[in-house]
């Protein structure tokens, strides 16, 4: 009873440290995402082979983080969620800083993959503070935890432009600013809030509540649907991004671009790169909760998303074959605000629809095919650049990434209509 009080009394400490970690890891993460190519050709990758071996980086990721996570649920349930959330605090801070120090490819390379055991915690945190927060707060601080990791994406980049060419700073500098938040929140984790309980601890090893778990969200036909529209949504996104920096450097410098030893460093590059990714970003996460206000009543989930995926496409296309970077810009936001809200569309969807039994695994879960569209949409990528072919303006071959990109969003909308059920009814 008085440890119960105790989580009670503290359930605004522990929302604004989960919040926190939210922000500090997707801030870290971010920065990895959008400056990798960069310390590549740093490291002295051929401009020719950046855009795949970013993306084959990024993919190892999620190879190596997606099958962890069930076990690690499991763990939070049956062990301990403060031991799981300082685990993926404590790999972080060691992956950012492997990052910060690495000069060779392979050691690049390597600290990317390595962030992938970082992964686990954000469905455990979700789920405490659907527990701790009493129910007159519980959607308003559930929706402040959703905020915190777009909110990091749009910081992250924005801060390493500032460092490297405001100050003139080494993007080690940036990244290890992350690494020390990482660090504050870790003790935070550890001194400030108490280790929430599940309410209701699941009985069996580790190894049968995880399996348990996937088989009972897999086996659920809405909860199936649901996970093919994420996973189109996150692989017609995410193979784009390895490919941006180099994008942004063929607008930039125009046809000498593959001239040049290292593009990517050239003067207002790595601003661009920052300026962009992080405030398309933002501008994408501040969009989408106003669009999905305005449709989501009227539509419903399915139409919404059909809608969304074929923006998405056109908005991918765009980028391929953009002239300027204002426009260049403007198709970056149109694709990070058609993530979001597919994405705000699936989760609703799957609160709505999903029996209240199966209801916290299958948010939970939903992890996995944002994995599964991560691996698969960067691996394509990386596949279709490797096969594509120089010409009509695609100075660093790279356009196929971009049309692969707008087929898989297109073929999305049809993968949409497996948003079936009371879709208008529970939008409202």
């Amino acid at each position: 009873m008085a440890r119960t009080s105790r989580v009670v009394a503290r359930w605004r400490r522990i929302v604004a440290v989960y919040v926190a970690v939210q922000f500090a890891e997707i801030f870290g993460v971010s920065m990895i995402y959008s400056y990798l190519p960069l310390a590549l050709e740093g490291a002295g990758v051929p401009i020719g082979e950046i855009g795949s071996l970013a993306a084959i980086a990024t993919a190892g990721l999620f190879v190596v983080g997606a099958p962890q996570v069930p076990i690690w649920l499991a763990i939070a349930e049956l062990r301990s969620r403060r031991l799981v959330i300082v685990r993926s605090g404590l790999i972080a801070l060691a992956a950012l800083v492997a990052f910060a120090l690495a000069r060779e490819a392979w050691q690049i390379v390597g600290a990317t993959v390595a962030l992938g055991f970082w992964l686990g915690n954000s469905g455990v945190m979700l789920a405490t503070i659907r527990e701790v927060a009493p129910p007159s707060a519980r959607q308003r601080s559930i929706a402040l935890f959703s905020a915190a990791a777009p909110m990091g994406f749009a910081a992250g980049p924005l801060l390493a432009a500032l460092c490297i060419e405001g100050l003139g700073l080494p993007l080690a500098a940036p990244i290890l600013i992350a690494a020390a938040m990482n660090c504050a929140l870790i003790v935070a984790n550890l001194i400030a809030i108490p280790d929430v309980l599940p309410n209701v601890r699941p009985s069996g090893s580790v190894l049968t509540v995880a399996l348990r778990g996937i088989r009972g969200i897999f086996a659920d036909r809405i909860a199936r649907g649901a996970y093919l529209v994420l996973a189109m949504v996150i692989a017609g996104e995410r193979m784009l991004r390895p490919f941006l920096p180099l994008r942004i450097a063929e607008i930039a410098i125009g046809p000498t671009v593959a001239g040049i030893a290292e593009p990517l460093a050239s003067p207002g590059i790595a601003g661009a790169v920052g300026l962009l990714t992080g405030l398309t970003a933002l501008a994408g996460a501040i969009v989408s909760p106003l669009v999905a206000t305005l449709l989501f009543p009227h539509l419903g989930y399915r139409r919404t998303a059909t809608l969304t995926f074929l923006a998405g496409g056109a908005a991918a296309l765009s980028i391929g074959f953009a002239s300027s970077l204002p426009l260049l810009a403007i198709g970056v936001m149109v694709i990070a605000a058609v993530s979001a809200l597919v994405q705000t569309a699936v989760y609703s969807y799957l609160a709505e629809e999903v029996r209240e039994s199966r209801r916290t695994a299958a948010l939970s879960l939903a992890l996995f095919p944002l994995y599964a569209g991560n691996v698969v949409g960067l691996v394509a990528a990386s596949v279709g650049v490797r096969l594509g072919t120089h010409g009509g303006g695609d100075l660093l071959g790279i356009r196929s990434a971009f049309m692969i990109g707008a087929v898989t969003l297109l073929v999305g909308s049809f993968a949409a209509r497996a948003l079936r059920g009371r879709t208008r009814a529970g939008a409202r």
